[in-house]
């Protein structure tokens, strides 16, 4: 078996196959996610169009867990400011707190979601 999906596509919809998840995604500035940490899944950020920043660290406190090993709504420590453009691929390791912040203009996203077992 095999799925095909091209980003020309107006009407891409979600992927999922057990855990195994692929998200397209489409946000407008002003825009912020809330800071999250999978515990259990690596993510995969793959920009087809636009810009935005991820902020990314080893640390964070607070959050909430909203789901088994979701946490949502944690203080990021110390974030590195990633800049993300057209093209760029970036694997986000589980345990990794993270945001999507994008500024100006829109943002094309897919958003692979990988469990670790």
């Amino acid at each position: 078996m095999y799925c095909k999906f091209s980003v020309r596509d107006e009407k891409l919809e979600d992927f999922k196959k057990g855990n195994f998840l692929i998200r397209f995604l489409k946000f407008q500035a002003p825009f912020k996610s809330d800071t999250e940490v999978h515990k259990k899944v690596n993510d995969i950020y793959i920009i087809y169009s636009g810009k935005a920043k991820v902020l990314l660290s080893d640390k964070y406190e607070g959050g909430k867990e909203i789901e088994p090993y979701e946490i949502r709504g944690c203080n990021i420590l110390n974030p590195e400011n990633v800049e993300m453009q057209s093209g760029d691929v970036l694997l986000i390791s589980a345990n990794t707190p993270h945001q999507l912040i994008v500024e100006e203009g829109s943002l094309n996203i897919i958003i692979v979601k990988i469990p670790e077992e």
